[in-house]
């Protein structure tokens, strides 16, 4: 048995739908183009000491995940581990979000081992350390970004598929 529906009420699922069409692509956006947050005062979240190695002469950090708190001050200790004169370099590259691989390409392209294969100004790059020669290490210091999870890299060539991890900031 069909069932009858006025113009009217017609018109108005019609509206009613649209409306709520409108209003759910407005809320979907981009996944690629994910909105900043805002930063919080810097060192507002204490300071931070965080260190952070090679295994061995393999290709994997010695920790996958960090946490910090937002605003922190962080200072980090990267430490290659390879044997000395097994000529491994490694680096530690925080990112923003969805962009580990623009960040690994363009480091491919305009780096070089003397920008520790990151490219010069990259705004994508939050903080990195320099290229690290086996049993050395190297400390940087930066502003823990935003909450989120920022992934971590090495941009060394070949590396950056098995030498990540992510950066946890609550």
């Amino acid at each position: 048995m069909a069932r009858d529906i006025s113009r009217r009420s017609f018109l108005a699922l019609i509206s009613v739908s649209i409306a709520s069409g409108a209003a759910l692509a407005a809320c979907g956006g981009d996944a690629g183009q994910q909105a900043q947050p805002t930063a919080p005062p810097a060192g507002s979240g204490g300071e931070v000491t965080l260190s952070l190695a090679s295994k061995g002469s393999t290709p994997f950090y010695d920790k996958e995940r960090l946490e910090v708190k937002a605003g922190s001050r962080v200072t980090l200790t990267f430490k290659n581990t390879a044997e000395p004169g097994s000529n491994r370099l490694f680096n530690w590259v925080l990112v923003r979000p969805n962009t580990k691989f623009r960040v690994v390409s363009d480091g491919q392209s305009e780096g070089s081992p003397e920008t520790s294969y990151v490219k010069p100004n990259d705004p994508n790059v939050l903080a990195h350390t320099r290229l690290v020669a086996a049993g050395e290490s190297d400390t940087i210091s930066f502003d823990a970004p935003p909450p989120g999870e920022y992934p971590f890299i090495c941009t060394f060539p070949g590396y950056y598929n098995t030498m990540n991890g992510v950066l946890v900031v609550r």
